[in-house]
């Protein structure tokens, strides 16, 4: 049975996409989730995928769905 998988790199372009469209800067997104810049960086080169709850600050803190942030294949 074939089941949805997330994309990384699709999920990193959402991610830099909604920053942008909202105005924001890494730094601002990075002081909200409490990491460093270079971890939101590797998000949006879709390096490695926010953790749940990060995933979920996201979605509030960009004021979007979380399915407008996580691509799937």
């Amino acid at each position: 049975m074939d089941y949805p998988v997330i994309d990384i790199e699709g999920t990193g372009t959402h991610i830099r996409d909604l920053i942008r469209e909202n105005g924001h800067t890494v730094t601002e997104v990075s002081e909200y989730l409490g990491t460093s810049t270079s971890l939101v960086y590797r998000y949006i080169r879709g390096e490695v995928l926010p953790s749940v709850d990060r995933m979920v600050a996201l979605s509030v803190y960009l004021e979007v769905p979380i399915e407008r942030i996580i691509a799937v294949e």
